[in-house]
């Protein structure tokens, strides 16, 4: 198990630079698609999870601007997840037609807005996690998904799994917060309580984010013109 951790601890962030360069590369198979963004979003990522680690680890980095969060560096990946969530909220209220499903997105959207400006009133912002917030847009991102694949089941155009990059890119999402949507909430519940963390919750999150992006990778590699929506 130590070597397992050992390459999963090494290996998540390069996953990160490895989906960009992919997504760079095959950006003109879908360029005019709700995903054109996407490679935005990979390095706001890439860069988020740099400056998050070095800001944790290298006191060299820790200049005035992040004094106030240094040592509670979630201030960053609280804002991050607003834009992350955000953003594909609107993938998928552009890339579903049926006009109740994309009612059932908005109404999940602003579910996720208003968890995420109450939230701040019982936990900090700039010092501790938004629990409360990440859940209203783990299930809202999982009931887009969800409704993505019922419109694709029922749709008349029926497209080929392996040849369309937002259905692996679901299937990444899908398999990611189904997964670490508990884990955070059981984090959240033993900081509460002081209780320890269940020793190997850090190498099944570091697994579901190596499994995220594979599927964000497959999706690329699969990834056909025509096949597009």
């Amino acid at each position: 198990m130590e070597i397992l951790d050992t390459i999963l601890e090494n290996s998540y962030q390069p996953l990160y630079a490895v989906t960009l360069s992919i997504a760079l590369i095959r950006y003109p198979k879908y360029y005019n698609t709700p995903l054109k963004y996407f490679p935005i979003l990979l390095m706001y990522t890439f860069l988020n999870e740099l400056l998050g680690y070095f800001t944790k680890n290298y006191e060299v980095f820790h200049i005035s601007i992040f004094s106030a969060f240094v040592t509670h560096n979630v201030f960053i990946y609280n804002i991050y997840n607003i834009v992350f969530f955000s953003y594909f909220f609107y993938v998928y209220w552009k890339y579903i037609e049926t006009k109740k499903y994309r009612t059932y997105i908005i109404l999940a959207t602003a579910f996720y807005l208003m968890a995420s400006l109450a939230n701040p009133f019982f936990q900090n912002f700039k010092l501790e996690s938004q629990v409360f917030s990440y859940l209203a847009g783990a299930f809202a991102i999982l009931i887009c998904i969800i409704l993505f694949f019922i419109e694709h089941r029922q749709s008349s155009k029926k497209l080929d799994f392996r040849f369309t990059g937002i259905k692996w890119i679901s299937i990444g999402l899908l398999i990611f917060y189904l997964g670490y949507a508990p884990i955070k909430a059981s984090r959240f519940y033993n900081y509460t309580y002081q209780l320890n963390e269940y020793v190997h919750l850090r190498r099944i999150h570091l697994s579901l984010i190596v499994l995220m992006y594979i599927s964000f990778i497959i999706g690329f590699l699969r990834m056909k013109r025509k096949f597009w929506i």
